[in-house]
């Protein structure tokens, strides 16, 4: 009898195998058509660490090689599978996206602020948060953490109609195991469907990851996740970490697409600043690896600031100082003056807090640098003046028409979203390797302070504070982030954003030795350090005036860039909006009747601007509005699902696409009649300024 069963058990494995090879060689054949690059890799792969192996029981598991062979479902995974999606079902796993207004100065005559402010007051007081609703009909997008043996991929199809899916694995083994158990073809010819798309990420790191999710977002549309699903399969440390970096990052997505005003703005302001020949950054160490021999103090105006006092005025004149933003009213009632300043805001205000916190003569002696967007004006403050062309922005765009076949300008990759940010962004373009952070808090101190106490944002009267628009460290929307030196900090996602581009900055440039002094949030490349353990014995005081000068005469010039000849050359570059707003409104003027046709409106829109994007006589279009376009789809977006029932939540979509009709109609009129006014906005700090005591 045990005979018997033996050779039962050999012809049932041989069976098994048999039909495992067939489905590996049937995927083999469609991938080396479809995906050449995994074929190659698997066409002769040889698992090491998790394997398949055929169960006592006789179902195929995978098994942990480095550990005895040890299971790793423990039951047969088709059960197991069957049963994690029938909980998921009940239960799915969705992220959170909050939707916020946004304070501005003058906000009613921005054409998006304006619409976008009460279209998210109107979604959010529609929003219901404390109800579990089940796993859909249909689902729009949905990360799935894991293949394993692939059973809960085609068990989630048969419960739910997918739209977009991302399947991500690190551990390649466990595809190649895949291979022989999933049917890839099936899959991929599923999602060969209109408006459907698949994304599969395989052995990548978790910032590997996530950069590959942003860009699959960015084509299929950011609002297809405005409610994502996320099904965590076999979690291990790398997809926990790969998941946390996605949602940690998510917001910064959202919060990083612009909107019409502010790029009108970054237009007129660079025109201006262009036509002005304020000398351009032509320059950066990764280009000449002419690194400097002296260390740089980057200065941001939080609340750790006051505790860098003492050790500031004892090294001053050891380093290169670089002020940031309102950092520099607050160092100059230290009797401490900058060698560069810098600043990034564009509005017309940045003016007003320059001129109440120094002086003509104090001016005269310190470089400003500064973003293109910058307020002409701003410049026109001092004498020595230098501009960094921002990334990814409508103004760097459009000026680079103007750059000779011959000649080039350095693109400011992340240098915002805060001042400190573009302090670290010039400090590393000219070639500073050692670099301290002072007041680089991007959060509050303990007692609720935003600002350092030298902050000419104190010396306002309590009854403009307000005005003002603050962080606040009491705020709902705050969030905790890691301390510098080990605490937990009150910050906000604007600031989570500040020091994730600061993390980014020193990975691109890792021969940088970052040391982090602020009592703020903590920041991974830069070592958190002590005043005390700081050691510029080695360090001797030098000119700073003539090195400074140098060092901006050999970075900076307009050499060599054309002329932009009069105001029609620019505007007629930008007529093309209003074809594509007439495109727009047809596309929205009729009202949605279920939420697939909602989501059909949202993507129509969405590839109308992203083939504007690519047209050579739409491009600068495109880049006008790009911002508006995609934060109007992702609320729009968001707001199907509230509301108590999916047909409540097309109602709440069609009475919100009102306010980006109503928003269409305020860009055009700001189209035809201030494209190129810069802004003119006061805060009219002289006179909220408290009087000095007697």
């Amino acid at each position: 009898m045990d005979q018997l069963q033996e050779i039962i058990r050999q012809a049932e494995l041989k069976q098994k195998n048999l039909e495992l090879e067939m489905m590996f060689q049937k995927n083999m054949e469609f991938f080396s058509q479809a995906e050449p690059t995994i074929y190659n890799k698997y066409r002769n792969y040889i698992p090491t660490k998790i394997k398949m192996m055929l169960m006592p029981e006789g179902y195929i598991n995978l098994v942990n090689a480095d550990m005895g062979n040890s299971p790793v479902f423990n039951k047969d995974p088709l059960i197991f599978c069957q049963e994690y999606v029938n909980q998921y079902k009940l239960y799915p796993s969705r992220y959170r996206v909050l939707a916020r207004t946004t304070k501005a100065l003058d906000a009613e005559n921005d054409a998006h602020i304006s619409k976008m402010n009460p279209l998210i007051d109107y979604i959010n007081s529609k929003e219901l948060t404390n109800i579990m609703v089940p796993l859909e009909q249909e689902t729009q997008f949905m990360l799935v953490m894991g293949i394993g043996l692939g059973f809960h991929i085609t068990q989630l199809l048969q419960v739910t109609d997918i739209k977009h899916l991302c399947i991500i694995e690190p551990h390649e083994d466990i595809f190649y195991a895949a291979l022989h158990t999933l049917d890839w073809h099936k899959l991929y010819e599923h999602f060969d469907r209109e408006n459907t798309t698949f994304n599969l990420i395989l052995g990548q790191t978790p910032d590997e990851c996530y950069e590959q999710i942003r860009v699959y977002l960015n084509q299929i549309g950011l609002f297809n996740a405005a409610k994502p699903n996320f099904f965590d399969h076999l979690s291990s440390p790398e997809m926990k970490a790969t998941t946390s970096m996605f949602f940690e990052k998510l917001p910064t997505l959202i919060g990083a697409m612009g909107y019409f005003d502010d790029e009108q703005i970054s237009l007129s302001h660079s025109v201006a600043n262009y036509r002005n020949e304020v000398p351009i950054l032509r320059d950066h160490v990764l280009l000449n690896q002419n690194y400097r021999d002296k260390p740089a103090f980057v200065i941001a105006n939080g609340p750790s600031l006051d505790k860098a006092k003492d050790f500031l005025l004892a090294n001053r004149d050891k380093a290169v100082i670089f002020s940031c933003g309102t950092a520099l009213g607050s160092l100059i009632k230290l009797g401490i003056k900058p060698d560069f300043h810098i600043e990034m805001e564009r509005t017309r205000p940045v003016v007003e807090w320059i001129e109440t916190s120094t002086t003509e003569e104090i001016r005269k002696e310190i470089i400003l640098l500064g973003l293109n967007t910058v307020h002409p004006d701003t410049y026109a403050l001092f004498n020595t003046v230098g501009m960094g062309m921002k990334s990814n922005d409508l103004g760097t765009h459009f000026i680079c028409q103007y750059i000779g076949e011959e000649q080039f300008v350095i693109n400011m990759a992340l240098s915002n979203p805060t001042v400190g940010n573009t302090g670290m962004a010039f400090s590393a373009a000219l070639g500073f390797n050692e670099i301290y952070l002072f007041g680089m808090d991007f959060g509050f101190a303990a007692d609720g302070a935003h600002h350092s106490a030298l902050s000419k944002h104190y010396d306002i009267g309590e009854e403009h504070q307000e005005s003002l628009n603050l962080y606040k460290h009491n705020a709902e929307s705050n969030i905790t982030l890691e301390g510098n030196f080990g605490n937990k900090i009150t910050s906000t996602t604007v600031y989570s954003h500040a020091r994730l581009s600061i993390e980014a900055l020193l990975q691109q440039n890792p021969h940088i030795h970052c040391y982090n002094t602020s009592e703020g949030a903590f920041i991974r490349g830069a070592k958190p350090t002590h005043y005390a353990d700081i050691n510029l014995e080695k360090y001797q005081a030098f000119d700073k005036s003539s090195y400074t000068r140098k060092l901006f005469d050999s970075h900076f010039s307009m050499n060599g860039l054309k002329k932009i000849k009069n105001n029609d050359e620019v505007i007629n570059k930008f007529s093309p909006v209003l074809n594509l707003f007439t495109q727009f409104r047809e596309i929205f003027t009729p009202d949605a009747h279920s939420r697939s046709e909602a989501f059909l409106m949202l993507t129509k829109h969405h590839n109308l601007a992203i083939a504007a994007g690519k047209d050579k006589i739409m491009q600068y279009a495109y880049s006008l509005i790009k911002g508006s376009v995609h934060s109007f789809n992702f609320v729009l977006a968001k707001s199907l699902y509230n509301g108590s029932s999916i047909e409540e939540g097309v109602e709440i979509f069609n009475n919100g696409k009102q306010y980006y009709l109503d928003f269409m109609d305020h860009a055009e009129q700001k189209l035809l009649n201030n494209l190129l006014k810069t802004d003119t906005r006061s805060r009219n700090l002289a006179e909220k300024i408290k009087p000095k005591e007697s």
